[in-house]
């Protein structure tokens, strides 16, 4: 194998291990939209709900959402 092959193949490993690591960090907040689309449907006269911001990362810090250790609403 010449050496810019072997260079070629080490630059496309590398892309795929960056892929990997910032992947997870890009993805949607699937529990956050999941509370967020309740609350659409909810009556909520008195604005309790306002902190479910879709867009924020954490849905942990909406008011009455509890999560676990890992960050995953449990209530």
């Amino acid at each position: 194998m010449s050496s810019s092959t072997t260079t070629l193949i080490f630059l496309n490993i590398i892309i795929i291990i960056l892929f990997q690591c910032f992947l997870p960090s890009l993805s949607t907040n699937s529990e956050g939209e999941a509370l967020h689309a309740l609350r659409t449907r909810l009556s909520d006269p008195n604005n309790v709900l306002q902190s479910w911001d879709p867009t924020l990362v954490n849905s942990c810090t909406w008011f009455h959402v509890t999560c676990d250790s890992n960050n995953h609403v449990i209530r």
